[in-house]
């Protein structure tokens, strides 16, 4: 097979990986089409693809994976309370796996993606829950978090 269609099978296979990845690990507080639930866990749907779209959006949603978010949040309005924790123990092949699917929910136009590597760049300066909090602050001042 050649390597064109290789590449051309790539998106499928991790975006089904992403799927299964966000049924068990992400589902029970964001809802099976991340909807989110009042108050406590944000939606995703619609929101993550835009997100996405910027390079330090990218790395804020990798970051949030990774290390966590803790403290109250507003997305459209609404505060929420909950806890994401982190989920550093994933590959950064599941991490951009599970980003690449939620980035489509909602009828969001799928963005360049988050790779692996975009991870691990990540990864390799780890963050507070405090800068978490601080980086998303950064991030919806500049209009990149909706």
């Amino acid at each position: 097979m050649s390597l064109m269609a290789f590449s051309g099978m790539a998106p499928r296979a991790i975006a089904a990986d992403g799927a299964a990845l966000y049924r068990g690990k992400c589902a029970m507080c964001h809802g099976p089409a991340g909807a989110g639930r009042p108050g406590t866990f944000p939606p995703l749907a619609g929101r993550v693809g835009q997100i996405a779209g910027n390079p330090d959006g990218k790395a804020y949603l990798a970051a949030v994976l990774l290390n966590g978010l803790h403290g109250p949040i507003t997305v459209d309005g609404q505060s929420y309370k909950g806890f994401m924790p982190s989920f550093r123990a994933l590959s950064d092949e599941d991490i951009a796996a599970v980003l690449a699917y939620v980035s489509t929910l909602g009828n969001s136009a799928a963005t360049g993606g988050i790779s692996a590597q975009d991870v691990a760049s990540v990864r390799a300066a780890p963050m507070d829950a405090a800068a978490v909090q601080a980086k998303r602050a950064a991030l919806q001042t500049a209009h990149v978090i909706p």
